[in-house]
C-alpha cells in the first residue's frame, strides 16, 4: 500500500523533490542538479533518486519507505518518446512511479488538477494547454533551436551583443564588461566555453542581465525587453489556440511577469511538485505515451 506521495520537478538546472504523507501533511523536500531528459537518461535517473533521497531523509523516514512510495515525475524532455521509454526502463525502487512533462506537472499545479494552460520560463521554455482532456503543447523543443525567451536563449543573447560590444560593433556596456570580464576578455575562451556548454550554464547568466538592468545598462534593458517580446509572441499564440487562462512561471517568467499583466494572466494556485503528486496520484490524467 501506498504510504506517501512524491512528487519531483526537474529541469536544466535544478531537480526538486518534495513528499507528503496519505493525509498531504508536507514531510520533506530535497533538491539536486538539473535532470532534464535530454543531459541523458543516466544522469537524470540519478538526479531524481538523488532528490527523492534528499527529501526521504528530511523526512525522516527509512530506506524501506522508498518500497511505499507512489512516485509522480514531471521532467523536461519527458515528451520526447525515445527519452519517456528510457527512464521509464531504468530501475525504480518505488511502488508506483509515474512520469510526465515538467511542463504537465507545472499546469496541474498551477490550475490544482483542474484545466488550463501554462507558459513555463525558466532555463528553457515551453508552453502547455490542457483543454477538453487533451494536452498541447507549444515550443519547448530545446535549446538553441527553440525555448524563446527562456534563461537559456538570454544568457546566449547576452554573450552575443557582449562580443559586439567587444567588436566595437555595439556602444560600450556594463554587462558586457562583466560577461567579457569573467572570460579574462579572452575570446577564445568564450568560444571553447561555448563548444562545451549547456542550456544551465547560458542560464546562469541571466541574473547578470537583470542586475546590469537594474543598474540602467542599456543594453541589459533591451535584451530584458526582446525577452518580453518572445514570451508576449508565445502568450498571444497560446491564446490563439483557445486557451483562455495562462499562468507564466519559471524563474525568469516570474520576474517579468509584472510587464506582461496587459494579457490577463492568472496566478499560479501551487507549483509543479504539487502537480506532480497529482499526477502521482491519479490515472485520469492524460499520458504522454502510451
Amino acid at each position: 500500500m501506498i504510504e506517501y506521495w512524491v512528487g519531483v520537478d526537474g529541469g536544466g538546472t535544478h531537480t526538486r523533490a518534495r513528499i507528503r504523507d496519505r493525509a498531504g501533511k508536507l514531510l520533506g523536500e530535497g533538491r539536486t542538479a538539473g535532470s532534464n531528459l535530454e543531459l541523458g537518461i543516466p544522469l537524470a535517473h540519478r538526479h531524481v533518486l538523488a532528490a527523492i533521497d534528499q527529501a526521504r531523509a528530511a523526512a525522516g523516514l527509512g530506506k524501506e519507505a522508498e518500497q511505499q512510495m507512489g512516485v509522480g515525475l514531471a521532467l523536461a524532455s519527458a515528451e520526447l518518446a525515445d527519452c519517456y521509454h528510457a527512464l521509464l526502463a531504468m530501475p525504480f525502487p518505488f511502488a508506483s512511479v509515474r512520469l510526465t512533462s515538467d511542463a504537465f506537472g507545472a499546469c496541474l499545479g498551477a490550475f490544482s488538477g483542474r484545466e488550463g494552460a501554462i507558459l513555463i520560463a525558466g532555463t528553457g521554455s515551453a508552453g502547455l494547454i490542457y483543454q477538453d482532456g487533451q494536452l498541447r503543447t507549444c515550443s519547448g523543443r530545446g535549446f538553441p533551436i527553440s525555448d524563446l525567451g527562456s534563461g537559456a536563449w538570454l544568457g546566449l543573447r547576452a554573450l552575443q551583443q557582449a562580443l559586439l560590444c567587444h567588436d566595437g560593433i555595439l556602444p560600450p556596456s556594463l554587462l558586457a564588461v562583466r560577461l567579457l570580464d569573467h572570460f579574462k576578455r579572452d575570446q577564445a575562451e568564450v568560444v571553447r566555453w561555448a563548444a562545451r556548454a549547456i542550456p544551465a550554464d547560458y542560464g546562469r547568466f541571466t541574473p547578470w542581465v537583470f542586475d546590469a538592468a537594474s543598474d540602467g545598462d542599456e543594453l541589459a534593458c533591451q535584451l530584458l525587453d526582446e525577452t518580453c517580446g518572445q514570451l508576449q509572441t508565445l502568450l498571444e499564440g497560446i491564446q490563439q489556440l483557445g486557451a483562455h487562462r495562462i499562468a507564466l512561471l519559471g524563474g525568469v517568467g516570474t520576474r517579468l511577469a509584472p510587464r506582461l499583466s496587459h494579457l490577463n494572466l492568472v496566478s499560479p494556485t501551487a507549483d509543479a511538485l504539487e502537480g506532480a503528486i497529482l499526477f502521482a496520484q491519479s490515472e485520469r490524467y492524460p499520458c504522454l505515451h502510451s
